[in-house]
């Protein structure tokens, strides 16, 4: 209780600031970094630990004050997204090239020495003040506002510098652990495609020479849709309707949005059988990934994607991962449309080649793969419960509660 006296309640806004990102156009993102660009964060960059595998370069001549330049210690947070991930965070470690941030993104930094920088970010990413901040959110459509007003209001627990310094300690030890997972996790992603690989070689090259055809001969590619909007009732009911913004996960067993079980019946949008291929053929993330999911319930997507309805013997799993390996080629097959989004095109998916071997193998490598999704489950879970206990962690280290 002596540490819990000793604490200062301050304002957010009194020991750090809110800084916003730059503007620019998507045609001014340079094809990769060189010596006279600089490197520029943007949301996707936001995880649990700073992604720096896909980072966009720009002319430095868009950065027009100093302070746009991110520091070790800053804090990225995502200040326009879905309501859900307005406020996630992530700290910004020592970076080797020159990074600016984005429109979509703000940086939270410390105006002095009287706060440890970790001991802000623990607090900031809590699970209490996400909430709060998420509470704040300026709605427009399907996107959140991060209201900086409103945030830099909030209540900051300031205790001597010392009892900050032990509390982030205490916290960057538990969250180790955490780490920990999340890269098992993340190294059993990388197994499907490596057992594919072993199991049937490079479908572009097909060393091992087994039959193979283009993707349009393959299946069936339906095109999605989306339903009026002028009628609300459309869009309220229980069938999932997938879009681009949901494609973040190998598999998908729910979507953001939902339209009436009717609206299939009612017009040309399909339902698709549970286990449907499906993958992103318009829009800007084409600049830099190709997201295929295999969905596993009934359901629709909307006309940003293509769902694969096969006409052979093919295992779903296999399609997808035979989709996934080839993405870089995949990629370079993207085109612009006039007003610069990306697409995939027909000529584009008649040129993507589909190994076809026995249903045999797919079912041994698919069996393979199970076996991976199970280890994943477990690690999962295991992840989830740490998630618990460190959330618990905080709420004592902010309440005073850690001895």
């Amino acid at each position: 209780m002596v540490e819990l006296v000793r604490t200062r309640l301050v304002a957010l806004g009194d020991i750090a600031e809110f800084v916003r990102g730059i503007t620019f156009k998507s045609t001014d993102v340079a094809h990769g970094p060189t010596d006279t660009n600089v490197d520029c964060l943007r949301t996707k960059n936001v995880q649990a630990s700073l992604d720096t595998r896909d980072v966009w370069a720009i002319d430095p001549s868009f950065v027009k004050r100093p302070n746009q330049y991110v520091t070790e210690g800053d804090i990225l947070i995502s200040n326009a997204n879905s309501w859900n991930l307005v406020g996630k965070c992530s700290w910004i470690p020592r970076l080797e090239r020159p990074t600016a941030f984005g429109g979509f993104v703000t940086v939270l930094r410390r105006r002095d020495d009287s706060v440890d920088s970790r001991y802000l970010f623990h607090w900031f990413s809590s699970d209490r003040v996400q909430r709060k901040i998420r509470s704040f959110g300026n709605q427009t459509t399907n996107i959140s506002n991060l209201d900086l007003k409103r945030s830099a209001s909030l209540t900051f627990p300031l205790p001597p510098l010392d009892e900050q310094r032990r509390i982030a300690a205490i916290l960057d030890k538990a969250d180790e652990l955490r780490t920990k997972r999340r890269q098992a996790l993340a190294r059993l992603d990388d197994l499907a495609p490596a057992i594919f690989h072993d199991m049937f070689g490079d479908p572009i090259s097909n060393p091992l020479g087994f039959p193979c055809k283009p993707l349009t001969e393959v299946g069936h590619l339906y095109s999605g849709g989306t339903p009026s909007k002028a009628h609300p009732g459309n869009w309220i009911g229980s069938l999932p309707w997938f879009s681009p913004k949901d494609m973040k996960r190998d598999d998908l067993f729910d979507s953001a949005d939902h339209i009436d079980e009717d609206v299939t019946v009612r017009s040309s949008l399909k339902r698709l059988p549970k286990d449907t291929v499906a993958f992103v053929v318009r829009g800007m993330i084409l600049a830099h990934t190709f997201p295929v999911s295999v969905i596993r319930v009934e359901s629709t997507v909307n006309q940003d994607m293509k769902a694969v309805i096969p006409r052979e013997s093919i295992d779903p799993d296999f399609l997808a991962t035979c989709l996934r390996v080839q993405a870089g080629r995949v990629l370079s097959l993207v085109d612009t449309a006039a007003h610069g989004t990306k697409k995939l095109d027909a000529r584009a998916l008649s040129n993507i080649q589909i190994l076809v071997p026995s249903l045999a193998d797919q079912t041994e490598f698919a069996e393979r793969v199970a076996a991976v999704g199970r280890l994943k489950a477990h690690h999962g879970a295991q992840l989830a419960e740490l998630d618990g206990l460190f959330a618990t962690l905080q709420h004592r280290a902010f309440s005073g509660q850690l001895s």
